[in-house]
């Protein structure tokens, strides 16, 4: 399911999640992946098809439409299996949010879906050493999404898929051996740890997409949205639903970003995952929202655009 306004590139990705697990965000290593100039970050936990609780990312078309043909591209991958994606958008020369990527959790035979992928016109390359594939854009996007992209598999267990720059940035910080930006973990640690699906946000635009979509499960969530330097999102599944909504620290702007674009597009340019100074400076303020799995999906169903079909599955 997704929803687009008129107004903003934002997409509402509904993934549907397996059963949650007790402890901080599950992690296959993804998380010291996550470039700095990231401006959107979003994670699932155990995406599939299987009709538990759907999950509600903010995110990008672009990022949607590498979701698609990431399962795509590994679908004939008898081995795979997903424990977690990481999505990212950022700002580029292009305009816009026009990077945009994915990091999977798991396991995937290279081999196979290197090997599948090529007869459909995929090359392989070598950027520093690593093998990645060259993914033209399928005959069903072209006209609307014509941009290649690559695909590079890590040791079997991480997947990466995305726009060439932001690819080859998340393949620097593998070979670098980084360590997690310490916003990101700030800003994760705000939403309590234990979440199945979460998003960082920087300032949000004056569109407010985000917030009246949170306050349509509940006022209190919206209103902190509409207050926070940056928002932090996240969701806990159990008996009952926990919705979390977290403020946080004011991330450093690049005045020339441009301001005059509307919905998710408009936001201040920065490399808001790096920056975690401001987090003793800010209070961060934070509201836990309990309700029924029945009020949730209720929720959900008021952003389908054709009823609920789920994600798309391959």
């Amino acid at each position: 399911m997704l929803l687009r306004t008129a107004k903003s590139s934002l997409f509402l990705f509904l993934l549907f999640q397996a059963i949650a697990i007790n402890g901080f965000p599950q992690d296959s290593g993804l998380l010291r992946l996550v470039p700095s100039e990231s401006q959107i970050v979003a994670g699932v936990r155990r995406p599939s098809t299987s009709g538990q609780l759907g999950s509600l990312l903010f995110v990008t078309r672009n990022n949607l439409v590498d979701y698609d043909d990431f399962c795509a591209l590994t679908g004939g991958d008898a081995s795979r299996v997903l424990h977690d994606v990481v999505f990212i958008a950022s700002v580029s020369g292009k305009g816009g949010l026009s990077e945009h990527g994915l990091l999977a959790g798991g396991h995937f035979d290279r081999d196979a879906v290197f090997k599948l992928a090529e007869r459909d016109h995929a090359s392989e390359e070598i950027y520093r050493g690593v093998m990645v594939l060259t993914v033209p854009a399928f005959a069903r996007e072209r006209g609307s999404f014509d941009e290649v992209r690559w695909l590079a598999i890590l040791n079997d267990k991480i997947a990466i898929f995305g726009s060439v720059a932001s690819v080859q940035r998340v393949l620097d910080r593998w070979i670098a051996n980084s360590l997690p930006e310490p916003g990101l973990i700030n800003r994760l640690g705000l939403l309590g740890g234990a979440d199945d699906t979460w998003c960082l946000l920087p300032a949000i635009s004056k569109d407010g997409i985000v917030e009246s979509i949170l306050a349509k499960l509940d006022v209190r969530l919206g209103e902190l949205a509409g207050k926070g330097a940056s928002i932090q999102y996240g969701i806990r599944f159990g008996r009952k639903v926990e919705v979390i909504v977290a403020t946080g620290p004011t991330a450093d702007v690049n005045e020339k970003s441009g301001a005059a674009r509307t919905g998710v597009e408009s936001m201040p340019v920065s490399n808001f995952l790096s920056n975690s100074d401001n987090i003793e400076r800010d209070v961060p303020k934070r509201v836990v929202v309990k309700v029924s799995q029945q009020r949730y999906e209720k929720w959900l169903g008021e952003f389908s655009i054709a009823g609920k079909k789920g994600a798309r599955s391959h």
